[in-house]
C-alpha cells in the first residue's frame, strides 16, 4: 500500500531547525528595513558616502583618543613589528597611525571604493581589505592587536554572536583587543529585542561600559574600560563613544 504522506516529506522552510537558520533569518528582517543592514556588502555605498560627506566626524585624518591614550601608557605592548587588524578601517586614519610606530596593520572594510582611494596614501607597513567581518576569509594567523573603532556597535544584536565566534580567536597570546562604541549612557539607543523585532538598527547600538566588559570579558582578560575623551588634543574623540581594552 502507498503510504499517503511520501509525496510531502520534504522540510517546510517555514520552519527554522538550525543556529544557522535563525542567524538568516533575523539578517532578512534587518534588511527590509530601509535604516537595517550596515554591516554587509549591501551597505558599501552606505559608508561610502558617509566617509566622504565633508564635515563627517570620520572624514577626521587623527587616530583615536583612546588608541593613543593605551600606547602611551604601555597598554599596548611593542608595536614595532606587531601584527595589527583594523576591522572597519574607514579611512585608514588608525591604520596609518600605528603602522608609523612599526605596526604591520592590515585594515578590512566593506567601503571598496573608499579603500581604493586611500590605499596609495598609506605609510609602508600598510593592507587595506575590502571584507565583511561576518561573511568574508579573515587573515589567517592571529594578531598582536585587534581594534573595532565603530564597527561592533553597528551589527545586528543576533550577528555579535557570529561577529565574537570569528574575531575573539583572532587574539593572539598575550594579544590585545581595543574597541569603541557608541555609549549608552550618554547615547542612549533601542533594545535588542526592538531591533530585532523591527529591524531598524537606529543608526547604531550603543553600549554602557558594564555591557563591553561583560562582553568581551567572557572571551579575554579587561584591562579598562572607560569614557572616550574629547579634550586630548591631536586625536579623535567624543562624549558619545566608550572604550574599552581587554588581553589574553
Amino acid at each position: 500500500m502507498t503510504d499517503p504522506t511520501a509525496a510531502d516529506r520534504s522540510p517546510d522552510p517555514r520552519r527554522l531547525s538550525t543556529t544557522e537558520q535563525l542567524l538568516e533569518h533575523l539578517d532578512g528582517v534587518v534588511a527590509a528595513h530601509e535604516r537595517g543592514d550596515r554591516t554587509s556588502r549591501a551597505a558599501e555605498a552606505f559608508w561610502v558616502q558617509v566617509l566622504t560627506t565633508p564635515g563627517h566626524p570620520l572624514t577626521t585624518s587623527l587616530p583615536d583618543e583612546p588608541l593613543v591614550d593605551w600606547h602611551d601608557r604601555g597598554l599596548l605592548g611593542d608595536l614595532s613589528g606587531a601584527r595589527v587588524l583594523d576591522i572597519g578601517c574607514g579611512n585608514g586614519r588608525n591604520a596609518a597611525w600605528l603602522a608609523d610606530r612599526g605596526a604591520q596593520v592590515t585594515g578590512i572594510d566593506l567601503a571598496a571604493g573608499l579603500l581604493d582611494t586611500v590605499r596609495p596614501r598609506m605609510p609602508r607597513g600598510v593592507t587595506l581589505v575590502c571584507a565583511d567581518v561576518l561573511r568574508d576569509d579573515l587573515p589567517e594567523g592571529t594578531f598582536d592587536l585587534v581594534y573595532d573603532s565603530g564597527c561592533f556597535h553597528h551589527l545586528a544584536p543576533h550577528r555579535r554572536i557570529t561577529y565574537l565566534g570569528r574575531v575573539m580567536p583572532l587574539v593572539g597570546p598575550h594579544g590585545r583587543f581595543g574597541i569603541v562604541t557608541f555609549a549608552q549612557e550618554r547615547q542612549p539607543s533601542p533594545d535588542d529585542t526592538d531591533i530585532l523585532t523591527s529591524g531598524d538598527t537606529a543608526g547604531g547600538t550603543s553600549f554602557t561600559l558594564a555591557d563591553l566588559t561583560a562582553i568581551f570579558g567572557a572571551h579575554l582578560d579587561p584591562v579598562e574600560a572607560r569614557p572616550v575623551s574629547d579634550s586630548r588634543p591631536g586625536t579623535f574623540g567624543a562624549d558619545f563613544l566608550n572604550a574599552a581594552l581587554f588581553r589574553a
